[in-house]
C-alpha cells in the first residue's frame, strides 16, 4: 500500500495510522456497496435465484478479490432472510428468559 510513498518524505506514525484507518474505511464502504447491490438483486429477482447463485452471478459481473468476495458472501448470507423461513432462527443464540 505504501509503495507510492517511496522516494517521498516519510510519514509520521500518526499520519500512517490515519492513512490506514481511511483505507480500512474505504474497503468497508466498498464491501457494503457490494452487499447492498446483491441484496437489491435478490429483491428484484425474487424466487428466481438463491443467495449463493446471486453472489456467484454478481461476482462474474463485477470481479472481486477472493477475500473481498468471501466477506461480501458472508455478509449477504447473514443479512438475507428467506421469507419462507422467517423467524426460524430469530432467537437461536439467546438465553431463554427466566423469571
Amino acid at each position: 500500500m505504501f509503495d507510492w510513498l517511496r522516494g517521498r518524505r516519510r510519514l509520521s506514525p500518526e499520519a500512517k495510522r490515519k492513512l490506514l484507518v481511511m483505507a480500512a474505511r474505504s474497503e468497508e464502504n466498498i464491501i457494503e456497496a457490494h452487499v447492498a447491490n446483491i441484496l437489491d438483486l435478490l429483491d428484484a429477482l425474487g424466487d428466481e435465484l438463491d443467495v449463493d447463485r446471486a453472489v456467484e452471478l454478481y461476482a462474474e459481473m463485477l470481479p472481486m478479490d477472493e477475500h473481498v468476495q468471501a466477506t461480501v458472501s458472508n455478509r449477504v448470507i447473514a443479512r438475507y432472510e428467506d421469507p419462507r423461513e422467517q423467524g426460524r432462527y430469530a432467537d437461536v443464540f439467546r438465553e431463554p428468559h427466566r423469571r
